[in-house]
């Protein structure tokens, strides 16, 4: 069915708000794209499918692209577009799966922050490797208890215990956990991401999914905003002013699957595969908030080696 498949790493460098575009719960006016049943923070595919192909002349997925004028009306009769993105009178093109939260950023008493990640995480990106054609050659570790976690040896945030947010939990170190660190690292650029990859190979905290779920449902950023009248120069009255809108936070790690079909019109996986390679370590716009600096991420496309 598929011809080749990519892992593409989702990396914040600026808060991101892919917007669900309802509020659930009403505690947050515009709140972030979530599970319905784990609550763990999702980006839909179709959102990160119109990033790729809006940023695709920038990029220069094809040769064509650097004398296109980036107008609409180019984009839509472009054919290379057409086959990899698909189009409304012609169904098909590469698919992308929703991005899956990975590692999530936390505040930490020691070593200013971590991040944090959990057995069910673990073990659906287990699963999701095998589909890109990637392997690992590590077990996940389970914390016994919601008020235990394991840690990567040499880690920068314990003195007996870990103290993330307002919790304090027992800690036990575990070589699992500094190989999962080490392979998730490779979710980062090698120029310019020195120190954040060492940090990452050291302060990565596997929780219980129950403490992940509550951690990444309470503690993303909520931004109160106002809407200001243009002619009085105040708070606008008229329709109430104040919002409120959810972030995901900088530095948070998400990934997605790539899946290239077998047969496409014209062109071979393996044409397309090198194409959407040109999207790696590029930094792209995600989600709402674009002139307010929100929604930057780094992506990193990883294949099978060999290929």
């Amino acid at each position: 069915m598929f011809g080749k498949s990519l892992l593409m790493y989702i990396y914040a460098e600026t808060p991101l708000h892919p917007g669900s575009g309802t509020a659930i719960s009403g505690a947050v006016d515009l709140p972030i794209q979530r599970e319905r049943h784990t609550e763990f923070p999702i980006i839909q595919g179709s959102s990160l499918k119109g990033v790729l192909r809006n940023f695709a002349c920038w990029i220069k997925i094809d040769d064509k692209c650097e004398n296109c004028d980036k107008k609409q009306e180019t984009k839509d009769k472009c054919e290379i577009l057409k086959t990899i993105f698909g189009s409304q009178d012609n169904i098909g093109g590469i698919s992308i799966t929703d991005a899956r939260i990975l590692a999530y950023p936390v505040r930490t008493l020691k070593g200013v922050f971590g991040w944090i990640t959990c057995p069910i995480v673990l073990d659906r990106y287990k699963r999701d490797l095998t589909l890109a054609n990637l392997s690992v050659n590590w077990s996940i570790p389970k914390p016994t208890s919601d008020e235990e976690v394991k840690i990567c040896k040499n880690s920068n945030l314990t003195e007996d215990y870990v103290y993330i947010e307002d919790l304090q939990l027992k800690c036990s170190e575990d070589e699992n956990v500094n190989k999962i660190a080490e392979y998730i690292s490779r979710a980062l650029p090698n120029s310019g991401y020195k120190e954040i990859k060492e940090k990452l190979k050291k302060d990565l905290v596997i929780v219980s999914d129950n403490v992940f779920r509550d951690l990444v449902s309470l503690t993303t950023e909520i931004i109160t905003r106002i809407r200001i009248d243009p002619f009085t120069g105040t708070v606008d009255k008229r329709t109430g002013g104040l919002w409120t809108e959810e972030y995901l936070p900088t530095d948070t790690l998400m990934y997605a699957l790539i899946l290239i079909p077998s047969k496409l019109d014209k062109m071979k996986p393996e044409n397309v595969e090198n194409k959407m390679m040109s999207y790696d370590e590029k930094i792209l716009q995600i989600g709402g908030d674009e002139t307010i600096g929100k929604g930057f991420a780094r992506v990193r496309l990883a294949k099978k080696e060999g290929d």
